[in-house]
């Protein structure tokens, strides 16, 4: 019989433990670039990595590259073949251990943006934040990185067939 385990970190782990150690834990995060698959995708793409979601309303994690829109630009591309991810949310901030982080929501919508609808997939980006004052050379290469955790929320309707 196989044994699972459920990997559920707090936010304070997320960003002072996995993000920061990124090149140390690629082994129990996997990388997916989120902008070249659907949300719907992910799971099975996790499968081929480790145990697929049991639910699929349970939560995926994984690091992602940052893609800017332009070369010289800090605009982040948030945009797949069939939508994009829209920042829905405050930006918070993260305090741990030796690190500062911070955290964005994000929704899919499905479609272009005069014509999209939205989803009920959710993404929280994590993100480390460099201290100016002391810069670290180590934490450059994981800035281009966010840890993702990504989820699918449940229709109201099924939400209500869940609690009877």
């Amino acid at each position: 019989m196989d044994s699972y385990f459920r990997f559920l970190p707090t936010e304070e782990e997320l960003v002072s433990h996995y993000l920061r150690e990124k090149k140390q834990v690629d082994h129990i995060i996997p990388e997916i670039d989120i902008c070249k698959h659907e949300p719907w995708d992910v799971p099975g793409l996790y499968a081929g990595l480790f145990t697929e979601p049991e639910s699929p309303y349970q939560d995926m994690f994984f690091f992602s590259p940052r893609v800017y829109k332009y070369n010289n630009s800090a605009r982040i591309e948030r945009t797949t073949a069939l939508g994009f991810w829209k920042i829905t949310g405050k930006e918070r901030v993260i305090k741990a251990r030796g690190s500062a982080g911070r955290k964005k929501t994000l929704t899919f919508y499905e479609g272009r943006v005069r014509q999209s609808k939205k989803t009920n997939w959710v993404m929280y980006e994590y993100y480390l934040v460099e201290d100016e004052a002391n810069p670290n050379p180590k934490l450059a290469q994981q800035r281009d990185f966010v840890l993702c955790r990504l989820k699918k929320k449940a229709d109201d309707k099924e939400a209500h067939f869940n609690l009877c």
